[in-house]
């Protein structure tokens, strides 16, 4: 921190920008590995998803709509 605070009194406006820049930079790296991480679950999931259908009786169904 000590550094830090040398470096802007010596080099101003420059320094302020490029922690700034290195920031960025970091936070910018952490969201892009969480979002491919995320990409490559769903991808992973889509892959080995099975469809689920059932059919249903229609006396089952009819039974249903009369509750309603």
């Amino acid at each position: 921190m000590k550094n830090f605070l040398e470096y802007i009194k010596k080099y101003g406006a420059t320094a302020v920008l490029v922690a700034w820049l290195m920031h960025t930079n970091y936070r910018v790296a952490i969201l892009e590995s969480k979002l491919y991480s995320c990409l490559e679950r769903n991808q992973f999931m889509q892959q080995y998803q099975k469809q689920n259908a059932c059919i249903l009786p229609k006396q089952l169904t009819y039974e249903t709509e009369g509750n309603s």
